[in-house]
């Protein structure tokens, strides 16, 4: 089993790549109305899904055999993680499809204080991913300290930012009210993978 799940933690690690790819393409849909973009978020998400099946049909068997409690809280955090890593895909494509039907499409685009508190929250976004995937490979407690920091701070900038963004409605910003539906939506979205 301790060899087993070593591979298998090295298969959710390729997961969490593929999310991260797909949350850096998210960012560029956002900020560039970048279609491709879209495009390249589905095609991640079927290799997400497909990968994260794998693993969890791999864990299952694994499962099968005795385990010690260390390894078997092993086996619990990485079925944990690559479904949380699943679930973010998800999201993600969710938001790339909100993305091209709520602005693309109609020819939108954000205010440029609301694409930069959007742009902002995506750059801590990735980086709270890859710390993530840090300390799920290193067991790190320091790092997990951060970790946990760093989704507070980003929480309290999301509600800032929603404060922000509410003074840009009452304001009358035409970019802000036409794009403010898809907004709230991103930040929410953020806010959930950053969960």
């Amino acid at each position: 089993p301790s060899l087993a799940l070593t591979c298998a933690a090295r298969e959710a690690l390729r997961v969490g790549d593929f999310v991260e790819q797909m949350l850096v393409a998210l960012g560029q849909l956002i900020r560039e109305n970048h279609r491709a973009s879209a495009d390249e978020i589905r095609r991640l998400d079927d290799v997400v899904d497909s990968l994260y099946k794998q693993v969890k049909f791999y864990l299952t068997q694994v499962s099968r055999t005795p385990m010690a409690e260390r390894e078997s809280r092993k086996w619990t955090d990485i079925i944990s993680f690559t479904i949380n890593l699943e679930q973010v895909g998800d999201i993600i494509e969710k938001s790339a499809n909100d993305v091209v039907t709520k602005n693309i499409e109609r020819s939108r685009n954000f205010s440029e204080a609301g694409m930069q508190e959007l742009c902002d929250l995506h750059t801590r976004l990735v980086a709270n991913l890859r710390l993530a995937m840090n300390v799920f490979i290193n067991n790190d407690v320091n790092d997990a300290q951060h970790l946990l920091a760093e989704k507070v701070k980003f929480r309290e900038l999301e509600l800032v930012n929603y404060e922000k963004h509410l003074m840009r409605l009452a304001d009358h910003s035409v970019q802000s009210i036409e794009t403010s539906s898809l907004h709230l939506d991103l930040m929410r979205d953020l806010k959930r993978i950053n969960s």
